[in-house]
């Protein structure tokens, strides 16, 4: 009876071994994922190469060189616009000078 209590307690230790042994892979399996994930997220910190926040940031700096563009591009817009408005209005009034001119001459 003592010899068979033994044996049972054997097993079950070398069970319990097993599923110890078991649960640590799998536990150094969900680290070396979630290692994964962050280096993804976050970029590797040993190169400072890649990961989602350096595409962000990469981003952010795209959109603030085109709202500089676009910024430029309007400015430029208002320019020629104010410009060809004010030569309209020269070729106006030098037509009535001239129209002028020319009715006083005749």
């Amino acid at each position: 009876m003592n010899n068979l209590f033994e044996t049972h307690v054997e097993k079950e230790l070398k069970s319990m071994d097993q599923r110890l042994s078991d649960l640590e892979e799998k536990m150094n399996s969900i680290d070396t994922k979630l290692t994964q994930v962050v280096d993804a997220i976050l970029g590797n910190s040993l190169t400072k190469a890649g990961g989602f926040l350096k595409d962000m940031e990469d981003l952010k700096n795209k959109i603030e060189v085109l709202e500089a563009q676009i910024e430029k591009q309007e400015e430029f817009k208002k320019r020629f616009s104010w410009t060809v408005g004010i030569m309209t209005v020269l070729a106006f009034l030098i037509q009535y000078i001239v129209n002028i001119y020319t009715k006083i001459k005749q």
